[in-house]
C-alpha cells in the first residue's frame, strides 16, 4: 500500500537529492574540495552562522505570539473559532510576495510605523526597521506563525476537559490549572511547530532578499549569488547538501531528545 507512496517520494525528492550530493562531489571525479572551500570562506561561515541566529529569533517569536493565539483558538466560542481559524490561515493563501512588499511598505524609513510612531510622539528620527536582521525576523515570523498556531491549537483542542475539572475539583484556580494541567499538555504542539517553523526557516530565500536588501545573508541567498552570478553550481551544491544535513541533524536531535511519542502526544495520554 505505501509503495505508490514511496515510489513518488523517491522520483521526486530522492532523487533530485542524490544528483545534488553527486554534483556537489563534482562526479565523476569525486572530490570534496567544494566542501572545504565553504568552511575556509568567511562569508559562507558568516551567512551560515546568521542563518541559524535568525531561524532561532523566528522560532522565538513565533512561539511568543503563536501560543497565545493557538489557546485563544482552541478555547474561544465554537462559533467565533471558524473567523479567527481564517485570520491564521490567511498568509496561507497570500503570496508571499506580496506579504514582503506589504511589510516593506509599513517599515519603509517613511512608512506608515516610522509615520505613526513620529505622530504620537515616541520617536523623532525614523527607525530603521528593514534592511536588516529584525526586518527578517519580522517578516519571517509573520509568514511561519500558521505553522506554530495549528499544531498548539490542535494540541489544546484535544485535551480532556475532565483534567480541567479535576483540577478545580482540588481546589486548583484558573492560573495554577493552565500552568499545571494546560501547558504540559500542550507541550508536544510546542516540539511540533518549533521543529517546523526552524526547519522551514533554514532555507528561506524571499523574505530575506526583500527585507534584508542585500545586508543579511543568509545561506539560501549565499547558494543564489554562487548560481547566478559565480555560476559555481557544485559549490551551490554543497552549500545545500551543508543545509539540507544540518535540517536532517536538527531533527535528528530532536526527535532523539523529544521522542516520537512525545511528539505526537502519545506519552500524555498515556500518563
Amino acid at each position: 500500500m505505501i509503495a505508490p507512496a514511496a515510489l513518488l517520494v523517491g522520483v521526486l525528492f530522492l532523487l533530485p537529492i542524490g544528483r545534488l550530493f553527486g554534483m556537489s562531489l563534482d562526479y565523476p571525479n569525486w572530490t570534496t574540495a567544494f566542501f572545504a572551500g565553504l568552511f575556509s570562506s568567511s562569508v559562507y561561515v558568516k551567512s551560515l552562522w546568521a542563518t541559524l541566529r535568525v531561524s532561532v529569533f523566528v522560532v522565538l517569536g513565533c512561539l511568543m505570539f503563536g501560543y497565545p493565539i493557538g489557546y485563544l483558538l482552541a478555547t474561544c466560542r465554537a462559533k467565533l473559532r471558524p473567523y479567527l481559524a481564517l485570520t491564521v490561515l490567511l498568509p496561507f493563501w497570500t503570496s508571499i510576495l506580496v506579504r514582503n512588499f506589504a511589510w516593506m511598505y509599513l517599515l519603509q524609513r517613511h512608512g506608515t510605523v516610522n509615520e505613526l510612531l513620529q505622530s504620537i510622539g515616541i520617536i523623532d528620527q525614523p527607525l530603521r526597521l528593514m534592511f536588516n536582521e529584525f526586518g527578517v525576523v519580522l517578516g519571517m515570523t509573520n509568514a511561519l506563525l500558521p505553522f506554530m498556531v495549528l499544531p498548539i491549537y490542535v494540541a489544546i483542542q484535544s485535551q480532556d476537559e475532565a483534567f480541567l475539572e479535576a483540577a478545580g475539583s482540588l481546589g486548583a484556580g484558573p492560573s495554577v490549572a493552565f500552568l499545571k494541567v494546560t501547558f504540559p499538555l500542550s507541550l508536544p504542539g510546542i516540539y511540533a511547530g518549533t521543529l517546523l517553523v526552524f526547519a522551514t526557516a533554514l532555507g528561506f530565500f524571499v523574505t530575506p532578499a526583500l527585507l534584508g536588501g542585500g545586508k543579511v545573508l543568509v545561506a539560501a541567498t549565499y547558494i543564489t549569488y554562487e548560481i547566478e552570478i559565480l555560476l559555481n553550481w557544485p559549490g551551490a551544491a554543497a552549500a545545500s547538501i551543508v543545509l539540507l544535513g544540518i535540517i536532517l541533524i536538527v531533527v535528528a536531535a530532536y526527535m532523539r531528545v523529544v521522542t516520537i511519542e512525545r511528539l505526537s502526544g502519545a506519552d500524555d495520554a498515556m500518563a
